[in-house]
């Protein structure tokens, strides 16, 4: 019986058997998810004295997805007035398209897709309030990439106008669902929630508001940071200070299986009032939130896991050594 050759056969079995584990174990484990949730409830703007109205603004609501390999669906948006509702129909790219229906703000049991959704609805001048909501979600298996983005803005000349002088308050009931993680080492996942509002000068605004403004003309600004020693005077008075619970702006990602990345919260009220009285006239009022998934997944034969590396280092010693002993 000749040893040596049994012993070369098995070791070249080995080498095949550990390539074959190689491939099955990078086509299992790759993978890459993103969710991004953005939701206002009784978004509402005051003031401490007269009256506040809004005029010649258009409300956009909009979104995009895009899944590589998939059918490309291009960005959405409804344009209304600055009291009216903006729902923009949900848009979706990827064969796992269908499982989420519209305005839903939840993560989805699917795979291979990327989705992107907003509303906005109500009246932020009302004592009720306006809803905003805006989520973005991306799914993948195969290799590739996917993004999706979705968001409620005021675009154009939007005029506020203040009856007589008075502090302005932004306040609104806000909750945040950031989810980035992989499967793969190498893989990435990154996702972000951005939400900003500001009052500026123009051209119609009392003598003096520039005075008070940036070199951008923005007199007041509320971006939620969690930080409740940040004032809303934009030269940096914090006098007043702001009500943040946690931060809505933020962004979180990973390419690491070990290193995922959650940030949940429930509803809860954030608020931040003007450091001055605003002289009465008209004002640009400006908001933006967005949130945005962005998601790629690689080749799994480029970056093996640990395990992946052992069976690779496995069939590649036995292949040598069954090459090696082959009679000449």
């Amino acid at each position: 019986m000749n040893v040596d050759n049994t012993r070369s056969k098995t070791l070249g079995w080995l080498g095949a058997l550990a390539a074959a584990s190689l491939l099955a174990s990078g086509q299992v484990h790759a993978g890459a998810y993103g969710l991004a949730v953005n939701e206002l409830n009784n978004f509402r703007i005051t003031t401490s004295a007269g009256t506040l109205s809004l005029a010649g603004a258009n409300r956009n609501a909009s979104d995009s997805a895009f899944f590589q390999g998939g059918v490309a669906v291009n960005p959405r948006a409804v344009n209304t007035g600055p009291a009216a509702n903006a729902d923009v129909l949900q848009v979706c790219s990827g064969a796992g398209c269908g499982a989420s229906p519209q305005n839903h703000y939840a993560p989805t049991a699917a795979l291979e897709f990327a989705r992107g959704d907003a509303h906005s609805f109500g009246n932020m001048l009302t004592a009720a309030g306006s809803t905003v909501s805006a989520v973005s979600e991306a799914q993948r298996n195969t290799v590739g990439a996917a993004s999706s983005t979705a968001g409620d803005t005021l675009t154009g000349s939007v005029n506020l106008t203040l009856s007589s002088a008075g502090f302005i308050t932004f306040s609104f009931m806000g909750r945040r669902d950031l989810l980035a993680n992989v499967t793969t080492m190498g893989d990435k996942s990154n996702v972000s929630i951005m939400d900003i509002f500001n009052i500026s000068c123009n051209s119609a605004s009392p003598v003096g508001c520039l005075s008070k403004a940036n070199a951008d003309g923005v007199i007041f600004q509320f971006a939620p940071d969690g930080d409740a020693n940040n004032g809303s005077d934009i030269n940096g008075n914090h006098g007043a200070g702001s009500l943040d619970p946690f931060s809505l702006n933020m962004t979180a990602g990973t390419n690491d299986p070990a290193s995922g990345r959650a940030f949940t919260n429930g509803f809860a009220m954030f608020s931040l009032t003007s450091n001055f009285a605003l002289p009465a006239g008209s004002y640009t009022l400006n908001f933006s939130k967005s949130t945005r998934t962005d998601i790629v997944v690689i080749d799994p034969l480029v970056v093996p896991e640990p395990g992946t590396l052992f069976l690779l280092g496995t069939g590649l010693a036995g292949l040598a050594f069954t090459r090696r002993r082959r009679p000449s």
